[in-house]
């Protein structure tokens, strides 16, 4: 256990050897959790954990090279080089992508069954030049505050299913929307229309919202990420850039999430290279939202920057993409 052979060892040592082990283990769960499809309803909210677990290599490699438990060390440190491996990436721009075309200011907003803040949420639109609007969780009584704060001055396009609770979503635009369909075969409610700029440029625009896997069963929101990666495949590549956003209800490191953003979609903040944007939950000061279910997924085209934004009032940041309608 030590570089010294034959030394009497020590109870300290041998601790921290254990905890080096252990500190492993927990790594290992974590790289294990992102690369399986799981089930079980715990392990499926376990995944969003996935990185900070995936901390337990690095913490393993410190301990047993303090340790001089080489062999340990060994498997501590490719633990930790795939953690990094898995999220590293995360954080490069995409910077072989060249795109150019028409510009669109994209936002989603979860504003946690219509409690935001919105005066707020209007003032957000305007003063970072908001072209699209995505919002889950639209109430009646939000949708007549969001209207009284002056939300149509700005964003005067509109495709609204408001409902009780969860249920409601809607979209704002600054251009005209056409094509516009409402997708029944979800819990929560899902739009899609076409933004239709200038000059004949148009893009599909999606807002999803699929069911949290707890407390629902979880069968149930992995049927409904199944449906949108069908959804998202069936569009011809033809048809143009598709703009796809909302609250996923998933992290990057769950496997329905990524089935959505291979091929031909590319997560936006994946694509600009802004790392894990934690959204959720945002209502829990002083600490700050820990996982990433809030999305902006791209086909044909390219984010250059993502950011959060804060909704006051509810229990999800919000996401910003700046868009190029071409790659």
């Amino acid at each position: 256990m030590t570089a010294t052979s034959g030394a009497p060892v020590s109870w300290e040592l041998r601790l921290l050897v254990a905890v080096g082990w252990l500190a492993v283990a927990v790594g290992v769960f974590g790289v294990a959790l992102r690369l399986l499809d799981v089930q079980s309803q715990r392990l499926i909210m376990l995944v969003s954990a996935a990185p900070y677990l995936m901390v337990g290599g690095a913490v393993g490699v410190v301990l047993l090279a303090l340790a001089r438990h080489w062999v340990g060390f060994a498997v501590a440190l490719a633990v930790a080089v795939a953690a990094i491996l898995s999220q590293g990436p995360l954080y490069v721009a995409n910077e072989s992508v060249t795109a150019s075309g028409p510009e669109l200011t994209v936002m989603q907003a979860n504003i946690w069954l219509g409690n935001a803040d919105a005066t707020s949420l209007v003032r957000q639109i305007r003063d970072r030049d908001v072209d699209v609007l995505t919002v889950n969780e639209l109430t009646p009584e939000a949708l007549d505050r969001l209207r009284n704060a002056g939300i149509e001055s700005t964003l005067p396009f509109s495709f609204l299913r408001p409902g009780h609770g969860a249920e409601g979503t809607g979209i704002w635009s600054r251009y005209p929307l056409s094509d516009e369909v409402h997708h029944p075969e979800f819990v929560l409610s899902a739009l899609s229309a076409r933004v239709n700029l200038a000059d004949d440029v148009s893009t599909a625009l999606y807002a999803f919202h699929p069911v949290p896997p707890w407390p629902t069963d979880p069968a149930v929101w992995a049927g409904e990420m199944d449906r949108i990666r069908a959804i998202l495949e069936a569009i011809p590549a033809e048809s143009g850039p598709v703009i796809v956003s909302g609250d996923f209800n998933a992290t990057r490191d769950h496997v329905k999430y990524r089935n959505l953003v291979t091929g031909r979609y590319r997560d936006a903040a994946d694509q600009a290279g802004a790392g894990i944007q934690n959204t959720y939950p945002a209502d829990r000061q002083p600490f700050p939202p820990m996982i990433a279910i809030d999305h902006i997924v791209v086909g044909g085209a390219h984010a250059r920057s993502v950011q959060p934004v804060v909704l006051a009032g509810s229990d999800h940041r919000g996401l910003i993409a700046n868009i190029v309608l071409g790659s």
